[in-house]
């Protein structure tokens, strides 16, 4: 008997809808509105909130594996907990945009917040509500679905939220749910939590990282064979990497953007900028690594850098050629995060040029965030 199974066209469509699209874009990919009726009416479809994140992260968020994650990081947790009880006192009323397992709304609840508003998307929200109610924290809220349709009904105290990804940018969705909520409901003079972040690429020599991670492999033969070929011929290309750094292998550090979540939305984190990494002595460039920082109350700041203690998000490897930097020289590097203007799909663009290159006649290498 004849099997039917997905084709390449269909698993276009698929990886596509991992994050929600416009049925026009639909369209355009060969997808007629007549079957996207047809799918949505079978149920193969359905229609998402605005703020909902990409299909596979809303998996992940949904289960334990991940909560767990997070909560076993006692840097992330405990200096969240810390700037609640720092920030949060009787009377106050709260909002925990996408509360997850529950852990920072019902750090609120305990800091003697009047109210507390657990905004959840996912299945978590049921698990969020029976932690509260196991724990008798009863003035803890859970509110299920979207974000931007939440209803404070008046203004509050504080809005808080840890919408951080891997290297920040790529929980942009959930930094739109809270700006929604901040907009709407924090009242004037309201305190938010975190106030404020920065975004850091250092300039990394480690031709070990640069084999087992990056172009370096191809470089070298193979069992005595040339591959290089592989690489001049663009068949392959080095994926963003999560990892742990080696501190000794960072050559210079550059705060490439800083974000206010006070007063700022998610436009800001589409950037473009040109920054210098120097190097004081001769060495190799093999990409950058990136980290970032949350300030998270007056005095209060979280660091996922190889200069604080080890986080659930580990540094970002962003491999590229290798190149050799003579000393007092440096690297030139024009960075850009956009959304793909099909897809709307966040991605980092990344052009290098040594000492004596034009950047502009340089090859951008671009690196999906999400």
């Amino acid at each position: 008997m004849t099997k039917i199974g997905i084709s390449a066209k269909g698993r276009h469509l698929i990886d596509a809808l991992r994050i929600s699209q416009n049925p026009a874009h639909l369209t355009s990919e060969g997808m007629e509105p007549a079957l996207q009726k047809a799918l949505l009416d079978f149920g193969f479809l359905e229609e998402h909130e605005p703020t909902r994140p990409p299909q596979d992260l809303f998996d992940t968020f949904s289960g334990w594996r991940s909560q767990k994650g997070m909560l076993i990081d006692p840097t992330r947790t405990g200096l969240f907990d810390r700037a609640i009880s720092a920030q949060v006192g009787p009377g106050d009323r709260v909002v925990d945009v996408g509360t997850g397992s529950g852990i920072l709304a019902m750090c609120a609840a305990r800091a003697g917040a009047e109210s507390v508003y657990a905004l959840e998307i996912t299945q978590m929200a049921d698990w969020a509500e029976r932690l509260a109610k196991c724990n008798g924290l009863t003035n803890m809220q859970v509110v299920r679905g979207d974000a931007a349709l939440f209803n404070a009904g008046a203004p509050v105290d504080l809005v808080m939220g840890e919408f951080a990804g891997m290297w920040l940018l790529e929980e942009w969705r959930h930094y739109a749910a809270f700006v929604q909520v901040r907009d709407r409901w924090l009242k004037p003079g309201g305190r938010v939590i975190p106030s404020a972040s920065g975004l850091f690429l250092s300039a990394v020599d480690s031709r070990k990282l640069s084999y087992e991670r990056g172009w370096g492999f191809f470089d070298a033969p193979v069992q005595g064979f040339d591959f290089s070929e592989v690489l001049t011929s663009g068949a392959y290309r080095p994926t963003r990497y999560i990892l742990t750094a080696e501190p000794k292998d960072l050559v210079c550090t550059k705060e490439i953007a800083r974000f206010d979540f006070l007063k700022g939305n998610p436009n800001d984190y589409l950037f473009e900028t040109i920054v210098q990494f120097n190097y004081d002595v001769a060495g190799m460039f093999h990409g950058f690594v990136g980290h970032f920082t949350l300030d998270l109350a007056p005095g209060l700041t979280l660091t996922t850098g190889t200069d604080g203690r080890e986080t659930c998000w580990h540094q970002s490897y962003f491999p590229m050629p290798a190149r050799h930097v003579p000393a007092g020289t440096s690297v030139s590097a024009r960075l850009r995060s956009f959304l793909t203007t099909d897809t709307q799909v966040l991605k980092f663009g990344i052009t290098t040029a040594g000492p004596d290159e034009d950047l502009d006649r340089q090859t951008e290498h671009v690196f999906a965030l999400e």
